[in-house]
């Protein structure tokens, strides 16, 4: 296989992959504004509504450069605001609505918090291993800067997770969601390092592609049961 055709495929490859999830971030984002967009609806939902939309406006973004300019720039590009907003989002919500209603910094919860730390050392663990890569700095910062969100982001969310029942009870039926969150966070880490190590064979792209796809897909669905049950 020659050269123009590996650029052939990684570019046919990225188009169609971040096509498909721009359709599933705009779906996800419709549903949002129709079942969290009401008056006096929860402030949680609505921010999470506003996360999958910027994971449209980075996916669109990406498929626009391609067309235009053939690929993705290898320095700081505005895409990367869309992740950036989607864990900005992600974070405010989580730190804003639940944090103080299930986390009273007391004694008893101190291990659980001790162990969400582990999000956000793997992430940022993850961003300066991007940092030391051969990429393009301003990529490579871009890159670490989204890693150190989503370990804010995810902090919360597996915290979420592993605070038992009897202290948190009101966030128990949003577990599915926060693992969701956490998965998401994940398959967006594992696209950056593909991003800036650039290893051959496009199998790795459609794995995590059609990954993400599902995540971001079950996001708002998956929220949406969980807030119900509160009412049941």
């Amino acid at each position: 296989m020659t050269v123009t055709s590996n650029v052939t495929e990684y570019l046919t490859v990225d188009i169609i992959g971040n096509g498909i999830l721009s359709l599933a971030a705009l779906g996800s984002f419709i549903y949002s504004l129709v079942r969290f967009f009401k008056p006096r609806g929860a402030l949680y939902k609505k921010m999470v509504g506003c996360a999958l939309g910027c994971i449209f406006l980075e996916r669109i973004y990406s498929i626009v450069q391609f067309i235009v300019a053939g690929e993705l720039t290898e320095i700081f590009q505005i895409g990367s605001f869309g992740n950036i907003g989607c864990f900005m989002f992600l974070f405010s919500a989580n730190y804003g609505a639940f944090n103080s209603l299930i986390d009273d910094r007391s004694e008893t919860l101190k291990k659980y918090r001790r162990i969400a730390l582990a999000a956000p050392v793997f992430f940022i663990a993850a961003g300066v291993v991007i940092l030391l890569s051969p990429a393009n700095l301003g990529r490579s910062i871009s890159c670490f800067i989204e890693e150190v969100l989503m370990g804010l982001s995810c902090y919360y969310s597996l915290k979420f997770l592993i605070i038992p029942k009897e202290y948190a009870d009101i966030t128990t039926s949003l577990r599915p969601f926060h693992l969701l969150s956490l998965g998401l966070a994940l398959t967006f880490t594992v696209e950056n390092i593909l991003w800036v190590f650039d290893p051959e064979g496009s199998q790795y792209w459609i794995i995590i592609y059609i990954v993400s796809f599902l995540f971001i897909v079950a996001l708002a669905p998956v929220l949406h049961r969980g807030i119900k049950k509160w009412k049941a």
